[in-house]
This record gives C-alpha cells, structure tokens and sequence, in this order.
C-alpha cells in the first residue's frame, strides 16, 4: 500500500509562560486608546469587568501601566489554555496581529495582506524563503478607454493575502494558516460584494491550485511572517517570547486521489 505524507495548514506556537492582569482605572478601551494615541501600547484585551489582560508585563516602562488600578496579577497561560481555551486564542490572537503589523501587513476582518501605501506604485515584493522576490501585490490597469477610465488607468490590485486564525487545542497554541486572494480599489481600500466576484472568477485556475503550488504558498506565508528578520518598524521585546514551529504533517497508509484539471474546488466557494 503506498503511503503519503499529509501537511496541514496548522503549525504549533509557543507562546509566553504568563500574562498579566490588572483592574483597569478606565471606562473602556477607547479612552486609553486615546489618552496614549501618542504612546506606543502593547496589545491587550479589554474584559466586561474593567480588567486588562497582556502578555507584555504591566510595568513602569508599559504605559498601560498608568491604568493598573489593582494590583497586578502575573498568571499562567497554561491554565487560561486549559480554563478557558476561547479567551487564551484572543489573547494570542491580538499579540498575533502587532507583530504582522510590524511586519508591514494590514488587517481586513481574518485576513492580511501588504497595501500600497504610495500610489504611483504598481506592485510590491517581499523576499521569500527562496531568498528571491515575490510579487505580493499587483495592479492591473484599464485595457480601453472606458467612461470612467482611461487606457493605462490602474483599475484594480491583486493581492496574495493569508487568513490566520489562532485556535486552542487540547491545552496548546496553534496557528491556522489559509493563503487568500484578496482586491482592492487602490492597494487599500477593499473590493467587496459582487464586483469582487467577478473578479475573483477570473484568477480561478485549477492548473495553478495544485498541492505543489498550495504548499508553496503556505511555506512562503510561514517564512515572510514568522521565521523572516525583516521587519517595517522594528519588533518589540516580547515579539521573542512567540515562537512558531513548523506545520504539523501526518504520515498515512493510503494516497489521496488528484483532483483532475479543470476541475472547480471547494475553497473556491469560501473565496
């Protein structure tokens, strides 16, 4: 019988062994949003009961230090994991979403992708795994004159995007991993609804989806947003307290048939 190695698209992370709580001397999180608009503050979930919870530790250097009405509670993540599984994945899922912040991603909803920020500019690289660049995002422009548009006009960016998710598992921290196509009007502002769909129709192509180019594409996410040194605005100190591990692969007795070309899949229909 022949045998297959089969990757899924989740890898383990190792998260810091404490958080820290404290009662919070503030009516919501958007007042100390906005009372340190000018600081930089640490990620933080904010609890119905006027309580902060971070991974980075509520000292004098922190600003949300200055919130701390209560004494402050070092706590273990094991047992939050093992308590209470949902509140330990927002809490790494914030964390999460600092250091892709950092990394020179943005957020829409789960999913992130590189913007373009000047917009003159047509596409954007990041070096991959393969130390050579890798186009993330691209525009593509008006074929003809239109009523709105001219010849040459930038009608619309492609962008490789990823969905994350941080799931609890069993006592452990894991990363989800799902590569995305994603559009925008202008390389920020997102194309949604049923113009995204037509859209999306035409870079759906089943030669182009096989598990090698799928494989790919996650081996590529992995590096760019975990294991790369490269970074647009420099990694704060607890960055070093996450460490994710490869993607968990699982050796089995039997090999999955190939879809046949041309063939419609189904996160096709997930967009």
């Amino acid at each position: 019988m022949e045998k297959s190695n089969l990757m899924l698209n989740i890898m383990p992370v190792d998260i810091p062994a404490y958080y820290f709580m404290a009662k919070a001397d503030a009516e919501s999180k958007a007042e100390i949003y906005e009372d340190l608009r000018d600081k930089l503050i640490p990620p933080f979930i904010w609890l119905y009961d006027k309580k902060i919870l971070t991974f980075s530790p509520l000292e004098e250097s922190n600003p949300l230090s200055e919130y701390a009405s209560s004494r402050v509670m070092q706590l273990e993540t094991a047992k939050l994991k093992s308590d209470n599984p949902q509140l330990c994945s927002n809490l790494v899922n914030v964390h999460l979403r600092r250091i892709l912040w950092n990394r020179g991603l943005w957020r829409d909803n789960k999913t992130f992708y590189y913007p373009i920020i000047d917009k003159l500019q047509k596409d954007r690289s990041v070096i991959g795994l393969t130390k050579r660049a890798k186009v993330v995002t691209r525009a593509y422009l008006h074929k003809s004159d239109t009523a709105y548009a001219k010849k040459g006009e930038i009608n619309f960016y492609f962008h490789h995007g990823v969905e994350i998710e941080t799931p609890t598992y069993w006592g452990n921290s894991y990363i989800e991993l799902i590569p995305r196509r994603y559009y925008t009007q202008d390389g920020s502002t997102p194309i949604e609804g049923e113009i995204r769909a037509k859209i999306d129709m035409k870079f759906r192509n089943p030669n182009l989806d096989r598990s090698a180019n799928r494989i790919s594409l996650m081996r590529f996410w992995k590096y760019v947003l975990f294991d790369s040194d490269k970074y647009e605005i420099a990694p704060e100190n607890w960055f070093k307290d996450f460490k994710v591990g490869d993607y968990i692969t699982k050796s089995v007795d039997w090999s999955p048939k190939v879809v046949e070309r041309n063939q419609t899949r189904l996160w096709d229909f997930g967009g």
